[in-house]
């Protein structure tokens, strides 16, 4: 397939053809960094998740702080690691580039939200859901922050569990992007999806998008990006991505975009397609061996490169 475009009939009643991915779209996302700024200047991203309730707590810890690393890695200036106070520690272990401040014990609470409200007014991109779990406070807590950053103005990444609390309030999500899997979808949208009909799979992401007025990246081996109205499609080379952690970095990634000036489409389409050609990068060396914190290690390069290829192309 490489990288053809794919003509689709949208609702059943015309042919649309969806472009894929291209190296032009990764210039889009990219800003240039004012040489006298200072690092909430260069974007500052907040991701809110974690618990104690997995046994690996502690991985989901370290997953999270992998996330904002590759939010740094883009060029973000300022990230910072909102987490439950039992998880702090594995957080804090990861990396020393990150500010990770505690709010509740072992999950999120609904108490937290004040807190959590005034850490990302300040905020350019927000990140909520990695490893956040599913009891009823948390959830409660993560609509509340969804709320609160539709309120303020503030572009933001729903993945994971954050994504199943979204779909229980059916509301408008202007400046946000979802990053569902299939079955985060079939929560989002009630829709099951065959893994292999990108048609079936591009006409529910559009009629979703529509509904929840935002971004959808429904991720697969194939992805598409869409805001209701345009679409997108990225095709993966090979399935070194499907391994844990990889989504989060995604997030991460998305995020780093959005803080640095990108609008949602921009940076969710960017984001999908720098992911994938680390993905394809990373193959062509270590095969389906990789870790996530591979794919943060490699951002750096792959941005010099792939951004070098598509300026190139439009002299």
């Amino acid at each position: 397939m490489g990288n053809q475009d794919l003509n689709v009939s949208i609702g059943g009643k015309h042919a649309k053809r969806i472009a894929c991915t291209r190296s032009s779209d990764l210039l889009k996302a990219m800003r240039k960094r004012n040489p006298l700024s200072d690092k909430r200047e260069n974007g500052t991203v907040v991701l809110i998740g974690g618990s104690n309730e997995y046994h690996g707590a502690p991985l989901l810890a370290a997953n999270a702080a992998n996330d904002l690393l590759a939010s740094l890695r883009i060029g973000a200036g300022y990230a910072e690691l909102i987490l439950p106070r039992s998880i702090l520690a594995p957080a804090r272990s990861a990396s020393p580039n990150l500010v990770v401040k505690p709010a509740g014990k072992d999950f999120i609470p609904k108490s937290a939200v004040p807190f959590i409200a005034q850490e990302i007014a300040r905020a350019d991109a927000v990140i909520i859901g990695p490893g956040m779990g599913r009891r009823r406070s948390t959830s409660e807590a993560a609509g509340l922050v969804i709320k609160k950053c539709i309120e303020l103005g503030k572009k933001a990444v729903i993945d994971a569990d954050a994504i199943y609390a979204a779909a229980s309030a059916r509301k408008l999500y202007p400046d946000c992007i979802f990053t569902p899997h299939d079955h985060e979808f079939k929560a989002l949208s009630g829709i099951s999806l065959p893994k292999d009909d990108l048609e079936v799979r591009a006409n529910a992401a559009l009629e979703t998008a529509q509904k929840f007025g935002a971004v959808i990246v429904l991720k697969g081996h194939h992805t598409l990006i869409t805001d209701g109205t345009r679409i997108k499609l990225n095709r993966s080379r090979s399935a070194v991505l499907a391994t844990m952690g990889t989504g989060d970095v995604l997030s991460g990634i998305i995020g780093g975009f959005l803080a640095i000036g990108s609008d949602a489409f921009s940076a969710a389409i960017a984001g999908v397609y720098l992911h994938s050609k680390i993905g394809d990068m990373l193959y062509r060396r270590m095969g389906n061996h990789i870790i996530a914190s591979d794919i943060v290690d490699s951002i750096p390069t792959a941005l010099r490169r792939l951004s070098s290829h598509a300026s190139h192309a439009k002299v």
